[in-house]
């Protein structure tokens, strides 16, 4: 029996308990010896003895294979996973043995625990392409068992029988069986799907009708029904031709970037719905790191470095949404190049390594709960036996989950909805002003000027993705439609078209899931005095938006019957191009062939208008408006002259403050360190030098971007809000709030008599690393109770001045930088030009954009 299982029973065998030590000290603190003991009495034994690590043995860094697959099902898929919660974890492995050895017990693991199994390997699936994963999940589900398992539920729920051969499943035999008529009960199936797939805010559109269609095959309806099932099941894999395959079942895009990851999340939930335990993500990305002249001939794939950077991208954005990925365990399965490669590490992408990085951890062993461990290069095969299931566990208090989703948060250092509602905002001066911004947001389409937004200023740790998670969560219970967006390779903050890109694919809708403008767009009342608002300033000369907004808002309010013609206005406000030859079709079939007149306009352009009618759009759908989270701003540092010009213009745009097109129905709040100024404005000489130089051009182009320029290095001093180290007492307060989470969380009875001592306070400790030193501390008191406990803490912290390339040079194999300039299922039917737009915003960050006819 493993260590873990002996660890386990020893703690839920306990009787009476002493008490417990306090806080841990944050830096290489060993705790005193009246308070480090943590003794267990039972019955027939000694209480037993401290131990300690001898320097011969050494620190204990890498883990046993059958110690973490235990911590999975005992802590996870025994019960966090099982009861709506998702997590992600990275695994580092010696060797391919162990590595494949990991993948077969992992497959055990879920067959015996009821999970959904999907393994993907990059030497055959591009992982790094959200869609591509999504597929080839899809390809490993057994779409047609899982929607009979739905409709039993859904008969059975009603009071109604069912065939006991699941081959005599059909509506005649169900029928039959209750005593129905077919006709009836065909209507009281169809309303009750309706009830409960239709109605189901977790689901996304488009999954929606696709599970409705498979319901409605199980029944045996007709060939018809059955060839449509075959087309749909097509259609999630990847392997529809085409997608008027499936335009019967009101699905008119195929699998994409843009709806995959709604397509992965509401899958997660489909599987619950059904009585599944879940879905277990195996995903190796071992390829990633193997380089080109290492590469095997067997025709299986090959990845650059800058793939591999897209591949932490994805991952990142899994990390910080796995609360939302119910019933989700995602498995990263790594080698030893994942910590070491200089040029594919993850040291090469901060964004990740601060959500996997150990920075805070045990000194002489690793928390086997943390978001990344190193496995050991000894393994043996994990038996039944040793992961026998979690329910046979005595237990003296279940697990909350409520309180475990707020653990798993903090512990990977991500704050979640659950961590912000609980602990709420330690910082009151900012909360004040965001309550104002919404309040100005909401009013100034008609009403007064627009708000300049806010600017969040701390330093590493202290706090501003919690207050980003918290403001958001305020703005969501105000009817607000929400977008984080984090700065990165991906999301330029000087790329107008990539940005709006970013923040309608990061577009939170209230009590609703899916892309933006295909859920809420149904939503308007003609007759409403806002959408009349809106179609009087899409219409005004005046305004200065682009006629293409009034024409295909036109079109979708006049042809709103056409549910196909609908999307492509849909696809086109999230950013899609559309040909003026088949908007002038459209326009001509809808009688108003002469009604509009389109020219010339940059892509650069289109995007920022796009940001004022979205805004627009929204409030006329009855939300109170738009809010763009911006996380990461500092990164700007690491842009090229010209690039931190573009960036400080569209900060001040963005803050209504550049003296062009205002944003009414849209605030924004940035989020950088407090190193910034010091480190980008004044040492890189950015306040002066930086306008200096593009002034010296002497073109009235340079000129208007350095006057930009300015007012929005202006607005990151002036509209800052510096983040304050807490007052003890709320420190204090944190400490008990997370403790008594902790020991709810993971019902762990030892602490029912644990002494109530005080947090160790640390001065210019930030908060991130208090936190994750006690919830660390406290992992490992629970896993390894005779053992001393001392936690150290690294002082690494990103900078913003670090110079990279943010477009890689060897860019060769299929990626979502530069994808879209030729996929021909994103631009099938568009003109070149209309191509070269779709290139201009996904891949190329040139100095001027090209128009558009």
């Amino acid at each position: 029996m493993s260590k873990l299982i002996e660890a386990l029973n020893r703690l839920q065998s306990v009787r009476t308990e002493k008490e417990l030590p306090s806080s841990p000290s944050l830096l290489n603190d060993i705790r005193q010896d009246e308070s480090e003991c943590v003794q267990q009495h039972q019955s027939d034994s000694k209480p037993s003895p401290k131990k300690n690590i001898h320097p011969e043995e050494g620190p204990r860094f890498n883990l046993d294979l059958r110690e973490w697959l235990g911590i999975l099902h005992h802590e996870y898929l025994g019960s966090f996973v099982r009861e709506g919660g998702g997590a992600v974890k990275f695994a580092v492995f010696p060797g391919e043995d162990v590595l494949r050895t990991c993948q077969q017990e992992l497959e055990g693991l879920a067959k015996r625990e009821g999970y959904v199994l999907a393994r993907v390997d990059a030497r055959f699936t591009k992982a790094h392409m959200v869609e591509r994963l999504f597929q080839k999940i899809a390809k490993q589900i057994d779409w047609d068992e899982l929607a009979y398992r739905f409709l039993q539920r859904l008969l059975e729920e009603h009071g109604h029988q069912i065939p006991s051969d699941r081959q005599e499943f059909s509506l005649r035999q169900v029928a039959m069986v209750n005593e129905r008529k077919e006709p009836m009960l065909r209507r009281d199936i169809q309303t009750w799907m309706e009830k409960a797939i239709e109605g189901d805010s977790g689901l996304c559109r488009e999954f929606r009708m696709a599970m409705i269609r498979l319901c409605m095959a199980q029944l045996d309806a007709g060939d018809s029904d059955r060839v449509l099932a075959t087309a749909v099941k097509e259609w999630l894999c990847g392997d529809l031709r085409l997608v008027t395959g499936v335009k019967k079942a009101l699905i008119y895009q195929k699998v994409s970037r843009h709806n995959a990851r709604h397509m992965l999340s509401s899958l997660t939930r489909w599987l619950r719905l059904t009585g599944q335990g879940g879905l277990l993500l195996s995903l190796d990305i071992s390829r990633y790191f193997i380089k080109k002249d290492a590469l095997p001939t067997d025709g299986s794939l090959s990845f650059s470095p800058s793939a591999t950077m897209d591949l932490y991208e994805l991952l990142r954005q899994f990390i910080d949404s796995a609360d939302e990925m119910e019933g989700l365990l995602m498995v990263i399965l790594a080698p030893q190049d994942f910590l070491t490669d200089a040029r594919r590490g993850v040291d090469r992408y901060e964004a990740l390594k601060l959500r996997v990085w150990d920075d805070v951890r045990p000194k002489h062993r690793q928390n086997p709960l943390s978001s990344l461990v190193r496995i050991q290069d000894d393994h043996e095969s994990v038996s039944e036996g040793e992961t026998g299931s979690s329910t046979g566990m005595p237990r003296r208090m279940a697990p909350d989950g409520e309180a475990r989703r707020v653990i798993e948060g903090l512990r990977a250092g991500v704050p979640n909805r659950h961590v912000v509602t609980t602990l709420g905002c330690l910082q009151p001066e900012v909360e004040g002003r965001f309550r104002r911004l919404l309040e100005a947001t909401q009013q100034n389409i008609t009403t007064g000027p627009c708000p300049r937004g806010m600017v969040i200023e701390g330093e590493f740790g202290s706090g501003k993705s919690h207050i980003l998670e918290y403001l958001q969560n305020l703005a969501l219970d105000a009817n607000f439609i929400c977008s984080r967006i984090v700065i990165s390779k991906e999301t330029p903050l000087y790329h107008p078209v990539r940005l709006y890109y970013s923040a309608i694919e990061a577009a939170v809708i209230p009590d609703k899931r899916g892309e933006v403008f295909s859920e809420i767009a149904g939503q308007c009342d003609v007759w409403a005095p806002r959408y009349k608002e809106l179609v009087t300033w899409v219409n005004n000369p005046e305004s200065q938006i682009d006629s293409r907004f009034a024409a295909t808002l036109m079109l979708y309010e006049r042809l709103s019957s056409d549910m196909e013609l609908g999307h492509r206005m849909t696809r086109f406000w999230t950013g899609d191009p559309i040909g003026v030859g088949d908007l002038k079709k459209y326009l001509q079939e809808a009688g108003f062939g002469e009604r509009y007149a389109f020219g010339k306009i940059s892509a650069a352009e289109l995007a920022l208008q796009r940001f004022q009618f979205a805004a627009r759009l929204m409030q006329a759908a009855g939300y109170a408006g738009w809010i763009l989270l911006v996380d990461e701003a500092e990164l700007i540092g690491r842009y090229s002259v010209n690039q931190r010009a573009k960036s400080y213009a569209e900060v001040a745009r963005l803050m209504n403050l550049d003296g062009g097109l205002t944003l009414p129905g849209l605030g924004t709040v940035l989020a950088l360190t407090n190193d910034f100024r010091e480190e980008v404005l004044e040492k890189k000489g950015d306040k002066i030098k930086l306008l200096e130089k593009l002034r010296a051009k002497n073109t009235e182009d340079e000129r208007i971007l350095a006057d930009k320029a300015e007012k929005g290095m202006g607005l990151l001093e002036s509209q800052r809000i510096p983040l304050g180290q807490p007052p003890n007492d709320i420190i204090q307060e944190a400490y008990q709030t997370i403790r008594s989470l902790h020991l709810k969380g993971h019902g762990w009875h030892m602490w029912e008599n644990a002494a109530n001592d005080p947090a160790q306070i640390v001065p210019g400790t930030s908060m991130r690393k208090y936190v994750k030193s006690w919830v660390t501390h406290w992992d490992s008191l629970r896993f390894y109770p005779g053992e001393e406990c001392e936690i150290e803490a690294s002082t690494w912290k990103p900078s913003c001045v670090d110079q990279v390339n943010p477009q890689e040079e060897d860019v060769q194999e299929e990626s979502h930088a530069g994808r879209f300039a030729s996929d021909p299922e994103s631009v099938t039917g568009e003109s070149p030009e209309e191509q070269e737009f779709v290139s201009h915003g996904i891949r190329g960050v040139p100095d001027s954009s090209p128009n558009l006819p």
